[in-house]
């Protein structure tokens, strides 16, 4: 019966602390700030290849 006790108390306790730290508030496993900076990223990236593009269509045009 006291081991049935420190079972049911474990498990609330571990209920508690799931909850208090937000256990099942983001459906996701990547947290919110890491996933804003990834689509920061992606607009650089996207930046980053459209100026590089820009640049090798001048050095084609300057070639002719």
């Amino acid at each position: 019966m006291r081991f049935i006790g420190i079972l049911i108390s474990l498990g609330i306790i571990g209920w508690i602390l799931y909850k208090a730290s937000g256990g099942d508030e983001n459906p996701g496993v990547i947290p919110e700030s890491y996933l804003e900076s990834m689509e920061k990223a992606e607009g650089v990236e996207q930046t980053v290849q459209d100026a590089a593009q820009r640049r090798l269509e001048e050095l084609d045009q300057n070639k002719d």
